[in-house]
This record gives C-alpha cells, sequence and structure tokens, in this order.
C-alpha cells in the first residue's frame, strides 16, 4: 500500500475512525502543512484546500474494503495503520490530534482560510467566516495579476494537485496541451481526465496534438540525436508545415487571457515548448509576455 494511504487511514483512526467529509479533507491538508511532509498536495477551491488524489485514494480505498462506501469518511477495518507508521508520525499525529482538540466544522474551515490565506482564493464561502475588511486582508496573500501572458508549464515531477496549485496560483485561464500523444502514467495528466480537472477547476482546456513532436521522432533522443538537433528538426519540419495551428495559438493569446501552454518536461530548455515560444515570438502578430513556470 503506498505510504500516503497509510497516513489517510491513520488519520482517520486517531481521529476516532470516522470522520465528515469536509473535516477529513482539512484536517489531511492541516497535518501535510504542519509535517511540511506533501504526502497529499492541494490546491484552492470552491470551499478551501482540496485534493482530488485524496478522493481518488478513497474510492480505491473503498474499493478494497478499507473505508465504507459513504459520504464520510468511516474505517471498515479493526487494523491498525497509525501503527504501520514511522515512529515520527506516529508521534506527529497524535500531536496532532491533541493540537487540534474539537476544532471541527466551520471552526476549523475558518481556521485554515486564516492561517493559509492563500487557499481561499477560489472559495465560495468565505463571507461566511468573515466580514468584508477580513476578506480584504486576505487577499494580501493572493496574486491578483490578471494581465494577459503566455506562460509555458510542464508537470514533470507534480501531482495534479501540485499543477492545479501553479496553475491556479498564477491566474492562469486557458491550459494549451501541446503533446502530440496526451497520455500519462501519472495519475491525472492523461487527456481524458486531465480535461475534466482543469475544466473542474474553472479554466479551459485545448490540445493542440499537431504542435506536438511525435514520437517517432524522438527515437535514439540522448543516444543518437541530441535535444538541440531535435529541436532543429522540429522547427524546420514540422512547425513551418503547421502554420494554421501557429495562427490559431497567437490569436488565443491576443484574447486577453493568460495562457499556459503544457507538456511533460520541468526545464522548458530541453522541451520543444521553448522552441515553440521562440517561433512564436518571431511572428509580428505575437505580442504577449512569455513567462516560463
Amino acid at each position: 500500500m503506498y505510504y500516503r494511504r497509510k497516513i489517510f487511514l491513520a488519520l482517520i483512526e486517531v481521529f476516532g475512525g470516522s470522520l465528515p467529509s469536509t473535516d477529513c479533507e482539512k484536517l489531511l491538508f492541516y497535518f501535510c502543512q504542519q509535517t511540511g511532509e506533501n504526502y497529499y498536495d492541494f490546491f484552492p477551491y470552491k470551499y478551501g484546500p482540496f485534493s482530488f488524489l485524496s478522493y481518488y485514494d478513497k474510492r480505491r480505498m473503498v474499493d478494497l474494503g478499507l473505508l465504507k462506501k459513504a459520504d464520510d469518511f468511516k474505517l471498515n477495518t479493526n487494523h491498525s495503520y497509525l501503527n504501520e507508521l514511522t515512529l515520527g508520525d506516529q508521534t506527529a499525529l497524535s500531536k496532532f490530534k491533541l493540537q487540534i482538540g474539537d476544532v471541527h466544522g466551520d471552526r476549523l474551515v475558518k481556521k485554515i482560510y486564516h492561517d493559509f490565506p492563500q487557499y481561499a482564493s477560489r472559495s465560495k464561502i468565505a463571507n461566511r467566516y468573515f466580514s468584508s475588511e477580513e476578506i480584504f486582508q486576505l487577499k494580501f496573500a493572493w496574486n491578483t495579476d490578471t494581465k494577459p501572458a503566455l506562460f509555458s508549464i510542464g508537470y514533470e515531477g507534480l501531482t495534479i494537485d501540485s499543477f492545479l496549485y501553479k496553475l491556479i496560483a498564477n491566474n492562469i485561464t486557458v491550459i494549451v496541451d501541446i503533446r502530440n500523444n496526451a497520455q500519462s502514467m501519472k495519475y491525472g495528466f492523461s487527456k481524458k481526465s486531465f480535461k475534466q480537472y482543469i475544466e473542474n477547476t474553472g479554466m479551459k482546456y485545448i490540445h493542440i496534438p499537431e504542435l506536438g513532436i511525435p514520437s517517432s521522432m524522438r527515437k535514439g533522443l540522448g543516444e543518437t540525436i541530441s535535444h538541440n538537433a531535435l529541436f532543429r528538426a522540429y522547427e524546420n519540419n514540422l512547425l513551418s508545415k503547421q502554420e494554421i495551428k501557429i495562427n490559431q495559438l497567437i490569436r488565443l493569446t491576443n484574447q486577453n487571457e493568460r495562457i499556459a501552454l503544457v507538456c511533460f518536461e520541468t526545464d522548458h530548455n530541453i522541451c520543444h515548448r521553448h522552441t515553440l515560444i521562440e517561433h512564436l515570438q518571431k511572428n509580428k502578430l505575437f505580442k504577449r509576455t512569455v513567462i516560463h513556470l
């Protein structure tokens, strides 16, 4: 079993074996923040910090018979997963339980919004807990820049939740997926689920596979061909034939949006997206600032 799932189950265990859905999500978030361990990553959502991966894990653990099939989070096993954690995590969870005490429900949500205001940036319920003046103060922790720009980002090394956090933290409005084949072994990044998660968080998803590099061109990369040779071939043999898609992308950047080009590699210098951006910058119709995340 993934260690993160043991943390999840042990958290429910130390809080008595059952937690309301909102409390469980918020306590899991708070524990990860307090320990500095990203057992789960979170992003700002409608009701504060949220993790798609945690809910995926919940469904899997229901299927495995470890959690009961219910809206709330209820253990369906007498096995102690707390005892399977490292001694440090056992101690941290026990201390966390004592620290939280009877703070739950609205009090827990308000505490998290207060302590981690960046996660309240997309909340639909913040005005339940704070006055307009207090919300104004919370906004100092939010990125309020909405100036149109073109960003580039790779999801290598990120979970779907930490990826969404980076997008939301930069007020991205449109995702342009420039993978030739939008499939991934990483949870949440294959086209169908990726599109769903993007759109569930209020962004628009567009896939332009014609601007990706086919796998056939990548054969021998790092062995018989270099990245530079690959990108030259991409520029000369592929982009030169994609005027319609290039113009589509430029028109999109002119629509006053904050757009992110998405591919796999973290370092844009070893990803074709940097070649694509350089190609765009040679076009007099392209006028946006470029930011590599």
